[in-house]
């Protein structure tokens, strides 16, 4: 019987509280509630990371960050970590990868296994960020021009490429393109896997003009004003942002949303003329979620609250899930390596280390890991680009978390030696710490949560680094991790 074709499509800083198929009160996602009609909605899907690298290493081998080694110090899956790429190119899967994150490149090895390599619609024959953009004109003006000239050329480029973001998207529609034609010129016998990872709705938040006008209540210049977002200087405890400012940051967030949607519809409607959407296995979830001052925090960064790790998981593939169902136990995007390969009857390597869980025939899961390491190395970037904060600004962030929750209650624990503990039903903001050492339902989850870590085997790194070049810095300036 031949294999049905995989496609998985991660969303960058899609948190599900946002999204109309999970209850939110604005039409964000009639694409995606259609979707789940057909398929089955995750109701309570947790990211085991808080970032795109280490959650979407995780994704790709269905480990935790501690045993695929792809960290806040480290950028980069090594060879000998097996991802979902590499196993179903091994059993005869034609493969490929659109990326629009920086940190899915050939770079940090997320792209290893893949046939083809796409970034931001363009098919890559090279380490991605080596070309592209204004940075082959820019060095053919370096020659033969005064500083003045070359200074008024680089602000009409500036001005050029700051004009382009306000009117196009932030790569959906070059995917698109990109992915419908390889969708035509495949060969139709052999099965695929497809993995496209979007941007929208990662900040800055600036949808197209008719999502924007959708969602967002304030006024043209204020939207003009929001594309400054600097999450820096507020957590350096330098900026304040007023609630009404984040308000207006989440309509924003709303349209870039329902953009995406529109778009995914437009995947939806392409596998149906093909004929293909019943043999394929479609896939959607994001990395992480979004902060919009839930107890303090804004982007994606620093903490293990729900809007930032409470993720949209959906399935559909009629041949081995139920259509139109909740799915209403916990489950982790961790899950889904070994829930398709067990689909496939492919054997999985870490089937019994306590990674992650089939949901066709693996045990309920109890409990959702996640973890991050103390980010000083991800500060210390952006100081590069910053000449009035300093590192003992962020001093209060740098420790490793981890959580350890069921659906009923969560436990936080930090390196620092804080702890918290939420009641999750009477509580689901996560605004009354109620930790107790003394408390015997405390003691019992820090024991789950050491005895499950103590189980995870570290990955012994290799001697590689990705070797980011200046080009690729400048966009994950862009995106405000560098």
């Amino acid at each position: 019987m031949k294999h049905p074709n995989i496609l998985l499509i991660t969303i960058d800083s899609l948190r599900a509280a946002n999204l109309s198929c999970y209850g939110y009160d604005k039409e964000t996602t009639p694409n995606l509630s259609l979707f789940a009609r057909e398929g089955l909605i995750f109701d309570n899907a947790i990211s085991p990371g808080n970032w795109t690298g280490a959650s979407i290493s995780s994704i790709l081998t269905g480990l935790y960050p501690t045993s695929h080694g792809f960290t806040n110090n480290r950028y980069y899956l090594d060879e000998d970590v097996p991802s979902l790429a590499t196993i179903l190119k091994s059993i005869g899967y034609a493969t490929t990868c659109f990326s629009n994150n920086i940190y899915i490149t050939p770079e940090t090895g997320l792209t290893q296994g893949f046939d083809s390599y796409y970034y931001r619609g363009r098919e890559q024959k090279h380490q991605a960020g080596e070309k592209g953009g204004n940075d082959g004109l820019m060095s053919g003006l370096k020659t033969g021009l005064s500083t003045r000239a070359k200074t008024i050329v680089k602000d009409v480029i500036d001005s050029f490429n700051r004009q382009r973001a306000l009117q196009r998207d932030d790569g959906a529609f070059r995917t698109e393109v990109a992915f419908f034609k390889w969708l035509r010129n495949r060969q139709s016998e052999q099965p695929f896997f497809a993995f496209i990872h979007y941007q929208e709705p990662h900040s800055v938040y600036f949808p197209p003009l008719p999502f924007r006008r959708r969602f967002f209540a304030g006024s043209w210049r204020e939207s003009l004003e929001y594309l400054e977002f600097d999450h820096i200087s507020y957590f350096a405890g330098k900026k304040t942002f007023t609630r009404h400012r984040l308000d207006l940051y989440q309509q924003m967030y709303d349209g870039e949303i329902a953009y995406l949607d529109w778009r995914l519809g437009r995947i939806f409607e392409a596998l149906k003329e093909k004929e293909i959407l019943d043999e394929t296995v479609v896939l959607i979830t994001a990395d992480h979620g979004e902060c919009f001052g839930e107890r303090g925090y804004i982007w994606h960064a620093f903490c293990l609250y729900d809007p930032l790790i409470k993720v949209p998981l959906l399935i559909r593939y009629p041949q081995w899930f139920p259509q139109g169902q909740h799915f209403k136990e916990l489950a982790q995007t961790n899950d889904l390596v070994p829930t398709i390969l067990e689909g496939l009857a492919v054997d999985w390597n870490y089937k019994n280390e306590n990674q992650g869980i089939s949901f066709l025939n693996g045990p309920a899961r109890q409990a959702a890991l996640t973890e991050t390491v103390s980010p000083e190395k991800m500060v210390d970037r952006w100081l590069n680009r910053s000449n009035h904060l300093a590192k003992e600004d962020f001093a209060q962030y740098f420790r490793d978390l981890k959580s350890y929750r069921t659906l009923a209650e969560k436990l936080i624990r930090s390196s620092d030696g804080t702890s918290e503990f939420f009641d999750l039903a009477k509580d689901p903001s996560e605004e009354n710490n109620i930790y107790d050492s003394r408390n015997e339902t405390v003691r019992q989850y820090e024991k789950a949560l050491d005895r499950w870590h103590e189980s995870l085997k570290p990955h012994v790194a290799d001697d590689k680094q990705p070797g980011f070049n200046k080009a690729t810095w400048e966009k994950m300036k862009a995106l405000g991790y560098a």
